[in-house]
């Protein structure tokens, strides 16, 4: 199955975080607070955010009210962008002496697999953390 790596999962988190700060019409947002609010560790965050921003997915300001912001809308950055900025591409798992309907089985995954995760952009998401956010919000426990 799909998995997802840590330093990933950090990316995408980040990027979405700036996406929720951005929509509050915010200016930057440092790593730390990121790190504290969805509690991750800071050094790896770091590697994650360096790789993104290498990748022209994020930029930084320097200073004392600097930190990291978005160098595109939500709506134009898709999970597939995160991802590949991240990790970079994946090698197919299945190797060339496997029999051959292996290796289209795994193209025909890996292509419906890229199709989606360019689907989902960082507004989407936005929304349906907001979405969880609120309904929690709402619920009480007697």
């Amino acid at each position: 199955m799909f998995k997802l790596s840590v330093k990933v999962e950090y990316g995408i988190l980040a990027v979405l975080a700036l996406s929720l700060h951005e929509e509050r019409g915010a200016g930057t947002l440092s790593v730390r607070s990121i790190a504290e609010k969805e509690r991750l560790s800071i050094r790896f965050l770091e590697q994650a955010m360096n790789d993104l921003k290498e990748r022209g997915v994020i930029g930084s300001v320097r200073g004392p009210r600097g930190g990291y912001h978005l160098l595109k809308s939500p709506r134009e950055i898709t999970l597939s962008d995160v991802i590949l900025a991240v990790e970079g591409l994946r090698e197919s798992s299945v190797s060339s002496s496997k029999p051959k309907i292996l290796n289209e089985i795994v193209d025909e995954v890996d292509t419906a697999l890229e199709g989606h995760l360019q689907a989902i952009d960082f507004d989407t998401l936005s929304r349906r953390a907001r979405e969880l956010t609120d309904k929690e919000a709402l619920m009480f426990y007697i």
